[in-house]
């Protein structure tokens, strides 16, 4: 699921337009789909796995238009996660966090960040890069002080294609599934 998030980058040698100069980064999401299918049966050891090389390597999304970032479901035969990624302000890097879905729930997942307070004493649920503390630290976002770091305020840039194109989505789902958390249709801004 395509998503915007507040960095992008280039893949290695390419040359994008505006802010991405020439890419650093060797991963796509494809590719990091591809190794996680190849190498695990459990979902958290390839969340792992990817999100470690993507640090390493680099990540970059599928396009200025389409987004920066990306969010994957990665589920096994006893787990389901969520899993977001975006590359880090270097362009070489990756910021990236996940987060189990409880086995009495559900997630809809529709083209933007779900994830929002990731809990860093709870390594049964959540998953994260250090990245994802110290890119908002560094950048006076957020402060130990401030609480949870809510990753979806903190990365995403929000509904890339117009207001509606991703909360109309949710709103559909949670109104068939969970009609009582009663939510308006109409909404000032991403918050689901």
């Amino acid at each position: 699921s395509t998503c915007s998030g507040v960095f992008g980058a280039a893949p290695k040698g390419i040359a994008y337009p505006d802010d991405y100069g020439t890419g650093k980064a060797c991963f796509s999401v494809d590719a990091l789909t591809q190794i996680a299918m190849e190498r695990h049966s459990e979902a958290k050891d390839a969340i792992i796995e990817i999100g470690l090389l993507a640090e390493q390597y680099g990540f970059y999304g599928a396009g200025l238009f389409e987004g920066t970032a990306e969010s994957l479901i990665i589920a096994d035969t006893e787990e389901v996660w969520i899993f977001h990624i975006l590359p880090d302000p270097t362009g070489a890097s990756a910021i990236w966090a996940a987060q189990r879905v409880p086995s009495d729930s559900f997630a809809v997942v529709p083209n933007v960040f779900i994830i929002r307070e990731i809990d860093p004493d709870d390594s049964a649920n959540f998953l994260y890069s250090k990245s994802v503390y110290r890119v908002a630290t560094e950048l006076g976002w957020w402060d130990a002080s401030d609480g949870k770091l809510d990753f979806t305020a903190m990365y995403s840039d929000g509904e890339y294609a117009h207001k509606f194109y991703s909360g109309r989505r949710s709103y559909g789902v949670y109104k068939i599934f969970a009609p009582s958390l009663q939510l308006e249709a109409n909404y000032l801004e991403w918050r689901i």
